[in-house]
């Protein structure tokens, strides 16, 4: 276990001034030494004409918040290309968005010859609320400091390059970190933080050698595939037709390697012909099948400029004998889990990867995941409990607070006023077990300190003025063994292996899409629900009535609305003239049939309304929230009795490449599908739909142990249901009783 917070009777490990806490973090930080570097001075003079225009031209905040896709051109200088370390739900030839006060992420680069590379390139495009004399970036390369930069383009992309030694950089993989400090030009507090964000241009964005010459062979081809993620431009494969029978099993084996050395994030494959005329797309790397009396591989450089890999192969063998392909593209590594944390027991920040957080910014939202078993249900009122180490410095403004979330849903709001520098221990928060779920969860704590003057830029605030401690714990409480139908666990453990295809999927998935979309799922899977063998069919929108319902019932129509613009028009249903439902009416209104069929009409409202409330069933219930839905694809598992099978349909036209991005992203955090059906929306968020009616399974025996859970879930599952079973055993007993005096009664009389 980690080292606690702070022991209960030790001295607070920070000391207090007149100005606040100091910490040696930041301290150490800004006495750093920096690189000096030459920056245009030249002072940018913007009317309000131009920024009006500047702003009109600016992405949609909420549109864009954290990620972009945006066209890009790339830049032949830039010849091994910035990629992220992690997923994060990237369409591939996106930018990347650092958004709020203080940001840091991490970039893989690959460089194969560190004499060769001349220096680090960083492209930026930034709000024009960013203070440009006081916000800045600094790059660093395996932990070693570059440089720092401006963050002064507001119109358009620009970049600065910073001069790199032989020295920093390492043969192959390098790690590069880039650390943005952002100030509103007007204001300070949450809502200007809300207001700042810049972007990195991947594309454009890299290591700038001095000569290409001598890229070749497999260094190369890295490179090339690299470079293709970050343009979206993809990788196109020529030649596959060959391979006859075997076709899948080659392709399976080297997409899924490329996406998993690309850190995960989907890129598109093209399926050319081998013979084939470059188009305007020219992709960065190729590879190319070729029928030969052996199996192995060549690294060229084509005519165009392409890193091609030449996959010689035996027609009619199954791919074997290919060394260099295991050093090049090595097998997947599973993806990291979130810790799995014990019931019962209380559990330390630090035991499921929570490190004591401070923080110096106004607003700040630190977000720490864990998992609990896949067979985890508490739907009763039983408590689960934080004990909270914090503490804040004194002379925050008013209405400064610390919010807490599970999942989503604030918990408690603890007001940072009162009791200043001093160390809060185990301070107990309980809430309502609920709001836990099996797999993965979220542990939120949302800052929010108000500025101070508000109209005001913040001023430089280099000590933190909230902290959390690593030994707060958090306690779950007991759970029988119990599954509750919802799509996450299947989610969780797909695999490569489980897209499923029919007949008809090709009028909505290409082979490229199949292609795409099975090398998004290597890797990253639970291995604990990949094993009841997880199933993802890919329909088309002609194929809606092959997905199982369980019981409940939507139109065609109704998911047409969500996929398709002009949903009405598509579907060919004619909408009556609101001028002629009204004449329609008036003549009506006063015949004794209207008024009969009105007086039906209320009653069965009525009568429906009230099943609805005693005995839920979704489909009307399920009919009107996907109206009021708009997005690119939509996943289902309506069927209890099929708690392994998927069903996706996807919008026509919609990008394969951010549907597989959202996949990737949900897949290790606690924000993706749930419930009976989830559409993923145009801005990559998944909107999820929960069955009112759905009712656990129980996984083990009943015993006096578990007995009171047990019931506990069923009854508080469905309420009403029981509830009204009582009234009507109640009701029962009631009437027997009374029978029982009446019959008395006459016998003595």
């Amino acid at each position: 276990m980690s080292t606690p917070f702070f022991s209960r009777k030790s001295v607070i490990a920070w000391t207090f001034a007149a100005s606040g806490i100091v910490s040696v973090p930041v301290q150490t930080l800004a006495q750093s030494a920096l690189i000096p570097l030459p920056m245009d001075t030249t002072e940018q003079v913007i009317d309000a004409v131009e920024q009006d225009r500047i702003n009109a031209d600016r992405f949609d905040p909420e549109r864009s918040r954290g990620t972009f896709v945006e066209p890009v051109a790339m830049d032949p200088t830039i010849v091994s290309p910035l990629r992220p370390l992690e997923a994060r739900g990237r369409p591939a030839g996106s930018a990347i968005r650092f958004d709020g006060e203080n940001r840091r992420l991490e970039f893989a680069l690959f460089v194969p010859d560190p004499s060769q590379m001349r220096a680090l390139r960083v492209s930026t495009l930034s709000s024009i609320n960013v203070l440009p004399e006081r916000s800045r970036f600094r790059a660093y390369i395996n932990d070693t400091l570059i440089g720092e930069g401006q963050l002064g383009n507001f119109t358009e992309f620009g970049a600065l390059e910073f001069p790199v030694g032989a020295s920093v950089v390492l043969p192959g993989q390098n790690l590069v970190r880039i650390e943005l400090v952002q100030y509103h030009r007007i204001y300070c507090g949450p809502e200007a933080s809300f207001a700042l964000w810049s972007d990195i241009d991947l594309a454009n964005s890299g290591a700038v050698l001095a000569s290409t010459a001598s890229i070749s062979g497999q260094d190369g081809f890295l490179m090339g595939i690299a470079a293709a993620a970050a343009t979206g431009t993809g990788i196109e494969i020529r030649g596959a037709d060959g391979l006859a029978d075997y076709r899948d099993i080659w392709i399976s084996q080297i997409t899924q390697r490329i996406s998993a050395a690309l850190g995960g994030d989907p890129i598109p494959f093209r399926f050319t012909e081998y013979w084939s005329v470059q188009g305007e797309a020219r992709s960065a790397a190729r590879i190319t099948f070729l029928p030969s009396t052996s199996n192995r591989l060549t690294f060229r450089r084509s005519g165009d400029g392409a890193q091609v890999m030449v996959v010689e192969f035996v027609p009619g063998e199954r791919p074997r004998g290919l060394p260099e392909f295991e050093t090049i593209l090595p097998a997947v590594n599973p993806r990291e889990q979130p810790a799995l944390i014990a019931t019962q027991t209380p559990v330390a920040f630090s035991d499921f990867g929570f490190s004591t957080t401070e923080i110096s910014t106004r607003y700040a939202r630190v977000d720490q995941r864990f998992r609990l078993p896949e067979d985890y249900v508490v739907l009763t009122n039983d408590k689960a409990e934080l004990a909270l180490d914090y503490i804040y410095v004194d002379d925050l403004p008013r209405g400064a607070m610390l919010l807490v979330h599970i999942n989503g849903e604030n918990i408690r709001l603890l007001p940072l006023r009162g009791e200043p520098g001093q160390l809060i221990e185990q301070f107990p928060v309980r809430f309502e077990a609920r709001l836990l779920r099996a797999g993965i969860n979220t542990l939120s704590f949302e800052s929010i300190i108000p500025g101070s003057p508000a109209d005001l830029p913040c001023p430089t605030q280099a000590s933190p003025m909230v902290a959390i401690g690593q030994s707060s714990t958090l306690t779950v409480p007991f759970s029988p063994s119990m599954y509750l139908p919802d799509m996450s666990m299947a989610f969780t453990g797909l695999t490569p292996l489980s897209v499923q295809v029919n007949d008809m999927t090709l009028r909505s998935f290409n082979d490229d899409d199949v292609v795409t979309m099975r090398a998004a799922l290597s890797g990253g899977e639970n291995p604990e629900t990949a094993a009841l063998n997880p199933q993802l069919h890919l329909l088309s929108l002609d194929d809606l009535g092959s997905v199982p319902m369980g019981g409940y019932e939507f139109s065609r129509r109704a998911v047409e609305t969500v996929l398709v613009e002009d949903a009405v028009e598509i579907a060919g249903i004619d909408t009556p003239d609101p001028q002629e439902n009204r004449l329609l009416n008036i003549t009506d209104r006063g015949s004794s049939t209207a008024v009969l069929t009105r007086g039906w009409q209320w009653l069965k409202t009525g009568f429906e309304d009230a099943l609805q409330w005693l005995q839920p069933r979704s489909g009307t219930l399920l009919e009107r929230w996907l109206e009021d839905q708009r997005g690119q694809a939509i996943l289902m598992q309506l069927d209890p009795a099929r708690p392994s099978q998927l069903w996706m349909v996807r919008a026509p036209g919609s990008d394969i490449s951010a549907i597989a991005s959202a996949v990737v992203a949900a897949r290790t955090n606690a924000e993706g599908p749930r419930g009976q059906v989830s559409v993923l929306d145009r801005n990559g968020d998944w909107q999820s739909w929960i069955a009112p009616d759905r009712q656990p399974v129980l996984l083990e025996s009943v015993t006096p142990g578990n007995v009171r859970y047990v019931v506990g879930n069923f009854v508080s599952a469905m309420p009403i249901r029981y509830v009204a079973v009582l009234f009507f055993i109640a009701l029962v007993s009631a009437l027997f009783a009374l029978r029982l005096v009446v019959a008395t009664r006459e016998h003595r009389s």
